[in-house]
């Protein structure tokens, strides 16, 4: 009996088998991009996607169905702020997940009217919430705790979760730190307040582990402990600075890891990730050293509680600075004009910066998401399992410049149509896989309204055409910082 017992406390203490990382994307550009969309089903490698929203937003008439089956599925939808989903389809989609509220620990709109720059695509008058906190709504925790409150009963309300794979729920994500270092009771829109709440999510767990919720599935417990998982977001110049911040809320929050003193165990999600740069090179590594399998969140045994990770891919964003990291300005261009006119300018412009895995053109992978992708094959749970498998060519297409190349197709090409170039008015083929983008007869596409064009719609034919200076400089800076700047034609 004693040696029975001492197995048994020995199987006990057994560490549990760590279990795979769970990659995925973050991303609003499948709208404009569903060809990005196939690229990232056909990889094979995520497991989840998610868009701010709670409703897919992708045309995917035009795709394989193979591609709508697992893009519906792989959805992740996100109760984004205060106001109530008005449509339940998200529980038909077949994900088990739904995510809550979206940074609620720093205020900030996007848009707050003339202090704005035109060029990000902000009016005059253009008031918008960046986060959740948005206008100091859900800023204040305690606030916070009974907003929660009453989504959580709302979702376990829904009749279609009776019938429903979904039915786990995600804590709000955070952009701060998990230390409470912050009085985050003040408006933070009053002067002289606080705009970062440092520690909100431990003040929200206080505050919710007081409040009675139903679960989504279907059992009574606190607003807390109906978590089944913490996101957090991580934005910085070297993956070392990621890899502290999670392991920093992990330390905060290792009971609820754990499942211990009376806690759910629930598990972290990193879902927003990328690093500062323009620099293809500089984001390969980057990739290397968060992803990799010996001190990297491949290593099962040291991150075995992070159960999910997704690459926040967008085609460009405004100024930003990171630690002593500044944005770069006024910088010199070599300009190659039409006809070859070389001309040298020195452009004043706020530096943008491209985190996308696709290529906006032809939903092919940039340098850093063939990494990604890499690097999400390996399911290792052994920091000695040695290097990932190299990726598969038919999932992951060679990266080619951000051009206007087209894309493979089985349908054979007419040798007279040429690629989809600016200022081009070009009828679609009404076929294939670029639905809901500006389409080329020869399966390319026209760039994007995202990438400084207008007029261009879903009809049968697009007239994209260039549009305003500021847009002009924020390309040019993407391009210059990337090291592709060299002949462009402009």
């Amino acid at each position: 009996m004693h040696r029975m017992r001492n197995s048994l406390l020995c199987a006990l203490a057994a560490p549990v088998a760590a279990q795979k990382l769970h990659c995925g994307v973050g991303t609003n550009t499948f709208a404009d991009c569903p060809q990005c969309l196939e690229s990232a089903m056909n990889s094979g490698v995520f497991d989840f996607w998610w868009n701010w929203d709670y409703a897919v937003k992708v045309d995917m008439s035009h795709l394989n169905p193979e591609v709508v089956g697992k893009a519906r599925k792989t959805f992740t939808p996100m109760i984004w702020g205060t106001k109530l989903p008005k449509d339940s389809g998200f529980f038909s989609l077949g994900g088990e997940y739904v995510m809550g509220f979206n940074e609620p620990d720093q205020y900030g709109p996007a848009c707050a009217g003339d202090l704005m720059p035109r060029g990000f695509g902000c009016g005059e008058n253009d008031f918008r919430p960046a986060t959740s906190a948005g206008f100091a709504s859900l800023f204040d925790p305690a606030k916070a705790a009974k907003e929660w409150q009453k989504l959580v009963n709302f979702l376990a309300s829904v009749p279609e979760r009776a019938s429903s794979a979904l039915r786990k729920i995600a804590a709000p994500a955070m952009a701060q730190s998990p230390l409470p270092l912050d009085d985050c009771s003040q408006d933070p829109a009053l002067p002289n307040t606080t705009k970062y709440c440092r520690g909100w999510l431990q003040h929200f767990k206080e505050q919710t582990l007081l409040l009675e919720c139903m679960g989504l599935s279907g059992q009574k417990t606190n607003c807390w402990d109906v978590v089944d998982a913490l996101p957090i977001h991580a934005y910085a110049r070297t993956a070392q600075e990621v890899k502290d911040k999670i392991h920093q809320y992990h330390k905060v929050f290792q009971e609820d890891f754990d499942g211990i003193n009376g806690r759910t165990r629930k598990t972290l999600w990193l879902t927003e990730v990328t690093m500062g740069t323009n620099d293809a090179t500089d984001l390969v590594k980057f990739v290397d050293d968060l992803m990799n399998s010996e001190n990297g969140l491949q290593n099962r045994q040291l991150f075995g509680f992070l159960d999910r990770v997704s690459w926040f891919s967008q085609w460009s964003v405004g100024s930003f600075q990171l630690g002593s990291y500044a944005p770069h300005t006024d910088e010199t261009f070599h300009l190659m004009r039409a006809g070859g006119h070389a001309e040298t300018r020195t452009l004043s412009y706020h530096e943008a910066w491209s985190s996308s895995l696709f290529e906006p053109t032809t939903g092919r992978f940039t340098p850093h998401g063939l990494n990604f992708v890499r690097h999400c094959r390996q399911n290792s749970t052994s920091p000695s399992a040695g290097a990932p498998a190299p990726v598969a060519p038919s999932m992951a297409p060679a990266p080619v410049a951000p051009s206007t190349a087209p894309r493979e197709h089985s349908r054979p090409k007419k040798e007279s149509m040429a690629p989809c170039a600016v200022g081009a008015a070009v009828p679609c083929p009404g076929t294939g896989s670029c639905a809901g983008n500006q389409c080329c007869p020869d399966g390319s596409t026209c760039p994007s309204a995202d990438a400084g064009f207008k007029d261009c719609t879903d009809s049968k034919t697009e007239d994209c055409t260039q549009v305003t200076e500021e847009i002009h400089l924020l390309m040019l800076s993407v391009l210059g910082h990337s090291g592709l700047s060299a002949g462009v034609d402009l």
